[in-house]
């Protein structure tokens, strides 16, 4: 009676076999698995576990060997400045040529997330600058890596303070895979933009949390509050009123009492926004917007999303005390030469106050309310949410182009998996 393999190195295993086999050194192999289900012999698989770890310690075989299974690791990086509207084929490229190790790649104490989807903002347009040109936020780096304000699912963590499987909201690189040594997002160099452990209690879509559950949401809510500070009867004034802002602004002032005169740059925009409750709707391109204003106004708030033409021509029918919101200038953004608005000493005449608003100066305010009101009225119909989904990252060129020329609806999401619809 002869052992079923003849080993170089023999423990006392509790098996027996008659049949002849040739001899072979199972230390060839990388771990004593490896030996189990790679070696010709399959009674090996039916040996007792107590047997395995003998043999394991008897070989100086591991029980299981780091495996390195190398992931494409996608990302989108900043490829060109542009002049002007930036390039859909050429400003923002999507790089195959990283790869990571999910299983092994260090954490540093902190999480490796995997993204679901990727907001697109207006701002991002002032990021594709030269580094040395100082903004309100830092430039994008040529052949970098972009980021911005995503929501991903983590796959493994180190930190008490986040569990596998759980989803974060917050600014982070714009690439498939990241690993994230804090959540303290101060590790990217932003004060203020840490990341958020997310509790999805109405089971909404993720994708919501890079619109309105997220920045967009949050800027809209902010400056309804302390900086434009609303009065029932006021008129307030929306532009861009479809965007990704601008249509939460008209629901939120309508829902606080307020008299909403909004525009925005279609026929289309404007059947929306009439839905969405607004008073008074025109389309800026085919009205004349001093005109409009003259005729339903005077303007207590203006919510200022576009600037330029529009700024003065809101200033020119301002109520007296009247508050203007700065949130942005989608009309400079893409022009060599910004527009000098005229009229700013009627700033004087009307006593107002022109403020501007970012978005993280609100958030330790705000932020607790924000996220126990939003959520549940959007869950409960109470608020309507338009959106742009653009599927996977080769679409980032064409998204932002789009934002920017106001092609889009609603809110401009990149979304990278299916599931977070």
């Amino acid at each position: 009676m002869r052992r079923a393999l003849r080993l170089a190195s023999e423990p006392e295993l509790s098996y027996v076999d008659t049949s002849p086999l040739p001899l072979i050194d199972p230390r060839t192999f990388t771990d004593i698995f490896d030996f189990i289900t790679c070696s010709p012999y399959p009674f090996w698989t039916s040996l007792p576990l107590e047997n395995v770890y003998i043999l394991s310690i008897h070989w100086n075989l591991p029980l299981r060997s780091p495996r390195t299974i190398m992931t494409t690791n996608p990302r989108i990086i900043f490829n060109e400045i542009p002049h002007g509207l930036p390039n859909p084929q050429t400003s923002l490229i999507v790089d195959n040529t990283l790869s990571i190790d999910l299983d092994n790649v260090p954490l540093q104490g902190g999480i490796l997330v995997k993204a679901l989807a990727f907001s697109l903002d207006p701002y991002m347009r002032n990021r594709m600058r030269p580094v040395d040109i100082q903004g309100d936020i830092d430039a994008f780096a040529l052949g970098k890596t972009i980021n911005g304000f995503s929501v991903a699912v983590v796959l493994r963590s180190e930190t008490p303070l986040v569990q596998a499987g759980q989803h974060v909201y917050g600014f982070m690189n714009y690439q498939r895979y990241s690993v994230i040594p804090s959540i303290d997002a101060a590790v990217l160099g932003l004060k203020g933009l840490s990341l958020q452990v997310l509790d999805n209690k109405y089971n909404l879509p993720w994708r919501y949390y890079v619109g309105i559950l997220g920045m967009s949401g949050q800027t809209a809510y902010y400056g309804l509050k302390d900086i434009s500070n609303p009065k029932p009867g006021e008129t307030l004034y929306i532009s861009a009123a479809c965007g990704a802002v601008g249509h939460l602004v008209v629901q939120l002032a309508k829902a606080q009492g307020l008299k909403v005169i909004a525009s925005c740059g279609s026929d289309q925009k404007v059947s929306l926004v009439k839905s969405l409750g607004a008073d008074h709707v025109f389309n800026y391109k085919t009205a004349d917007t001093a005109a409009e204003l003259n005729a339903h106004g005077p303007i207590d708030i203006y919510f200022d999303l576009v600037g330029g033409p529009t700024l003065e021509a809101a200033i020119d029918n301002l109520a007296c005390n009247a508050r203007i919101i700065i949130c942005g200038m989608i009309s400079q953004y893409n022009s060599d030469k910004a527009y000098g608005v005229r009229n700013l000493w009627l700033l004087n005449r009307y006593r107002a106050r022109m403020q501007g608003l970012v978005v993280i100066d609100w958030a330790d305010k705000y932020l607790d309310e924000f996220h126990d009101t939003v959520p549940r009225d959007l869950a409960a119909g109470k608020l309507k949410y338009l959106e742009h989904v653009y599927h996977g990252m080769d679409k980032v060129g064409e998204a932002l182009v789009d934002l920017l020329v106001g092609n889009n609806v609603g809110k401009s999401v990149l979304v990278l998996e299916d599931d977070v619809l």
